[in-house]
């Protein structure tokens, strides 16, 4: 059995790079003969067993017009590259796949309005294509919340929807710093911090400051030099720190994370987060959210500000009276013995 993961940047790039860059090293682990088509390696570090094969970069945007460029390309390499008991797993708008995990939420879902213009008409039309394409066999979503969208915009595909495989998470070592009840810390960590909530965590920070004067805030993710909003904040109260390569460096300063995304399939932040102690409070509308121990942790986006910080404040005074537990969560060798058995079903069913 050969497994061809697709993807259009292979490497530890957070979100789904993450996850095909993750699951691929797993798969080696576990015996399988595993190939990489991609556009371009990029923060690859987990060693170079993995043959990656790169077909070039293409222009980013439109996005409709790169996944369909990329998805030629693809077709092409696959034409001219046969080979028996072949699975190609697809983590892309792609439609000469066998597998395709779907990781991000459903286009115009809910449907709120008509269709028009020529980019509403193709990523509507690439979507489906990519689960509706004759030979898929699987298509695996990343969380409960998406396998429910798809269920209900394409229940005509319902016999190839298989039960979801969410992210896995890394082992992350941190020294947790003694919370100091005077002045927490929470944090925030997102490269697409508009649709992850950056706007929603500016307002609640603002209105907790009223209850905590020395409350602080930690915001990771995106390039430092980006306007995320930020008005008369002190530089003492809000701490930018950019991108990082290491997660650790983000992890070890806070004491909560605040997750209110509008819109997210999953989000492996707050995964990392439970995974190290770290309280999570978040929206309902990321999928991750299904996780979350304590659901009075879970709040609608759409709630308004008040809800959020009285929630996160009452969080703060459980910190101060006990110390948080870690969560158990799914791990990566554990999300790759989930895909094999998928694969090992698709060949028995040919």
């Amino acid at each position: 059995m050969r497994i061809v993961q697709v993807v259009r940047r292979f490497g530890a790039c957070g979100g789904m790079e993450e996850y095909a860059y993750q699951l691929s090293f797993e798969l080696k682990k576990l015996g399988v003969d595993v190939k990489v088509v991609c556009e371009k390696v990029s923060n690859a570090q987990l060693g170079s067993n993995i043959e990656t094969i790169e077909l070039g970069e293409s222009l980013n945007k439109p996005r409709w017009f790169a996944h369909l460029i990329f998805s030629r390309k693809l077709k092409r390499w696959v034409k001219e590259n046969p080979h028996p008991c072949t699975i190609i797993h697809s983590h892309e708008r792609v439609d000469c796949h066998h597998v395709t995990t779907i990781h991000s939420t459903l286009y115009n879902f809910p449907k709120r309005k008509r269709l028009t213009g020529l980019r509403a008409m193709m990523n509507e039309r690439i979507e489906k294509k990519e689960m509706a394409s004759q030979s898929v066999k699987k298509i695996i979503p990343v969380s409960n919340l998406i396998s429910a969208q798809i269920k209900d915009k394409y229940s005509f595909l319902s016999d190839r929807l298989s039960d979801p495989i969410c992210p896995g998470s890394a082992p992350i070592k941190i020294t947790r710093n003694i919370l100091n009840p005077d002045s927490p810390i929470i944090g925030f960590m997102g490269k697409e911090w508009k649709r992850k909530g950056l706007p929603k965590v500016l307002a609640i920070f603002r209105d907790m400051k009223l209850k905590i004067s020395k409350l602080r805030l930690c915001i990771a993710g995106f390039p430092k030099e980006e306007i995320i909003g930020l008005v008369d904040e002190k530089e003492e109260d809000i701490e930018v720190i950019g991108q990082v390569d290491r997660k650790e460096d983000f992890y070890s300063k806070i004491d909560l994370l605040l997750h209110p995304a509008k819109q997210e399939a999953y989000g492996m932040v707050i995964a990392e987060a439970l995974s190290l102690g770290i309280p999570v409070l978040c929206s309902s509308e990321s999928g991750a959210s299904e996780i979350i121990p304590d659901k009075q942790n879970v709040i609608s986006h759409e709630k308004e500000v008040h809800h959020w910080s009285n929630r996160l404040n009452q969080m703060i005074s459980d910190l101060r009276n006990s110390s948080s537990c870690k969560t158990k969560v799914k791990t990566w060798d554990e999300v790759a013995i989930d895909y094999l058995h998928q694969y090992k079903m698709i060949l028995s069913d040919d």
